[in-house]
């Protein structure tokens, strides 16, 4: 069976934010609106799949849920080693040489030594040029290759104020009726995203729901202070 890491498309090493952009892609692939027109069979396939993008996502967004199931995945792992180990074939003894006869002790021929041939050994060191010049080759390209590789993942993500989409935490600003980024210590944001989901649900109090027509995620979020960095302080 698939671990969470598996059901979301992410290795255990991600980060936070790249398993919420794959959480967010599945949840999206998935969403119901994209299954109108299939067949009630893919339609059940697809729900079934979103329940256990679901549950991966409350599981590897909570620090303390993913710590745990991390701790678990090791330990299945350690034990599935070991039990590979103690099927393998065991050792073989070595068969012990028996005794040369008369006693006599048998003597090692020695290995000879470039000291041993003619000559200075020079010939040996510009044979091997050729293979040298080859490596040294090879290794130019690879760091060329990984120097171009560097470069290219330098490129940010996002510029400040892009229409990327929001995160929990993020401030925005209402343009026609859609959120756009805005630094929260701007003090033109209207709102910060408390939750967010694919399903509407039901908001945090002091909150209000809106849906991102750009992702058609619903973002739960409190409106700011005017001039302000801060939300409007809960009624009571």
């Amino acid at each position: 069976m698939g671990t969470h890491y598996d059901t979301l498309g992410v290795k255990p090493g991600s980060t936070n934010k790249e398993i919420r952009k794959a959480y967010l892609r599945r949840a999206r692939a998935l969403h119901p609106d994209r299954q109108l027109g299939r067949s009630e069979t893919d339609a059940r396939k697809a729900e079934k799949a979103m329940q256990q993008v679901n549950v991966a996502w409350d599981v590897l967004s909570d620090p303390t849920k993913k710590r745990e199931y991390d701790k678990k995945l090791k330990g299945s792992s350690t034990s599935r080693s070991t039990a590979r180990q103690s099927t393998a074939r065991p050792a073989t003894t070595a068969t012990p040489r028996p005794a040369s006869s008369g006693g006599a002790q048998q003597r090692s021929t020695p290995r000879r030594s470039i000291d041993d041939e003619p000559g200075d050994g020079s010939v040996s060191i510009w044979a091997s040029m050729p293979v040298l010049l080859v490596v040294g080759l090879l290794l130019g390209i690879l760091i060329l290759a990984a120097f171009a590789g560097d470069v290219g993942e330098s490129t940010p993500e996002r510029e400040p104020n892009s229409t990327a989409e929001l995160n929990v935490g993020d401030c925005f600003a209402l343009v026609a009726d859609t959120p756009r980024e805005r630094s929260c210590a701007s003090g033109t944001a209207d709102g910060q995203v408390i939750e967010l989901g694919p399903e509407p649900g039901n908001c945090p109090a002091n909150t209000q729901s809106l849906r991102d027509p750009r992702t058609n995620f619903f973002l739960c979020w409190a409106r700011m202070v005017p001039g302000s960095s801060n939300t409007v302080p809960p009624e009571g």
